[in-house]
């Protein structure tokens, strides 16, 4: 079977490099091929390196961005989520202590009455919650560092908020390199069932032949093992 549109990467990678080295090794040690069939071998070759060349190469760029882009823009939205909770927390266990003598319930009008959900909420919607709390911190009195206090949640807050967007925009770049593996592959396949087509019209009655030249994808897969028999299940005597 010759590996469909639908292989992984990894199965038409070979697929491709098995059937490349397959011409190379007809052009070189088949003895019974004329000159003419020789440069055929060549070309052919040249033309699967040339599918081999752009899958890989792609699969190699979606593969560096996955790891270098998309894991750290995934790293920056959790380590920016502990980070935006735990200035929530330390931002209104400092405004409780700074108001308890002039507005005691002044932490909890500006923040939920459990901080959880703000904390506790989707990390996406958790910066505008901070953002809302910030918005709300001119109605209560002023107290020391009132103001450096809520300049750092809106720092804290609008950090995330760019996390997530950089985020997204890295999942757009992931979408694009993926669509080329996936057609790469597909490329890859077509390219494989044309140089079958090519060989059979060339070598008409040598289906065996032919099959040499490709990788058998089905080959590997293994027939579902019969469940083992329950304990006891013999014959009834």
């Amino acid at each position: 079977m010759i590996a469909p549109q639908d292989a992984t990467t990894e199965t038409m990678v070979r697929a491709l490099a098995y059937s490349i080295a397959a011409l190379g090794a007809a052009a070189e040690l088949d003895v019974d091929r004329t000159d003419d069939d020789r440069t055929f071998f060549g070309q052919e070759k040249d033309t699967l390196q040339s599918f081999f060349d752009e899958l890989s190469s792609a699969d190699q760029a979606l593969t560096k961005h996955l790891l270098l882009k998309g894991q750290a823009h995934q790293s920056r939205v959790v380590i920016g989520d502990a980070v935006l909770d735990r200035g929530v927390r330390v931002a209104k266990a400092r405004m409780k202590l700074e108001l308890k003598t002039i507005m005691p319930d002044g932490a909890d009008h500006v923040f939920p009455a459990d901080v959880s959900e703000i904390t506790d909420a989707e990390r996406r919607v958790e910066p505008s919650l901070v953002e809302q709390v910030v918005a709300r911190f001119g109605q209560v009195p002023d107290f020391p560092n009132k103001a450096a206090l809520k300049s750092d949640l809106h720092g804290r807050a609008t950090r995330q908020a760019q996390n997530f967007v950089d985020r997204d925009a890295a999942e757009v770049t992931e979408a694009k390199l993926d669509g080329a593996v996936t057609r790469g592959i597909a490329k890859g396949s077509d390219a494989l069932y044309r140089l079958e087509k090519r060989l059979l019209e060339r070598f008409a009655r040598e289906k065996v032949y032919v099959r040499a030249f490709f990788l058998d994808v089905a080959a590997g897969k293994k027939k579902r093992a019969a469940p083992d028999p329950e304990p006891g299940g013999g014959p009834t005597p």
